[in-house]
């Protein structure tokens, strides 16, 4: 329960630091946190880009925090390759990263499609990416290798 308590507040403060956030989460050693952190921290980004979009916030906020969502999925990943290890060794986190990712996909779809014409290119830009880091996740989870 204190680890969630924990990540929540994290994640709250990595939300409001943006790019900040990323370079922070980049500086941890262990690969394994740091893609935990990574992710963790790009559910915030969408979340808090989805309030965005509810409250009607400003563009650029926008774009910056659908960048951040896309930087952090392939940070994740990033991570779990520089272990050295095998995607059969680690196949929890493999696995967690492409549920995650797949959900990312999923949110980033209706952002997009609640977004005006104008707007939905860069949400589908993000999403497009985070399709890519996904498939990369389930080939390590198919495939192994």
């Amino acid at each position: 329960m204190r680890s969630i308590v924990t990540t929540l507040m994290a994640a709250t403060l990595w939300a409001q630091a943006g790019t900040e956030g990323l370079e922070t989460i980049r500086k941890e050693h262990d690969h394994v946190r740091r893609f935990e952190q990574a992710l963790d921290f790009s559910e915030a980004q969408l979340k808090a880009a989805r309030q965005l979009v509810r409250d009607a916030g400003s563009r650029t906020e926008l774009e910056r925090m659908l960048e951040d969502v896309s930087g952090g999925a392939a940070l994740a990943l990033e991570s779990l390759r520089e272990t050295g290890k095998k995607p059969s060794r680690l196949g929890k986190q493999y696995k967690k990263g492409e549920v995650k990712t797949r959900e990312m996909e999923r949110m980033l779809n209706d952002l997009a499609l609640a977004l005006g014409v104008d707007d939905r290119p860069m949400a589908e830009k993000a999403r497009d990416q985070v399709a890519t880091t996904h498939e990369e996740f389930l080939l390590g989870v198919m495939t192994g290798k």
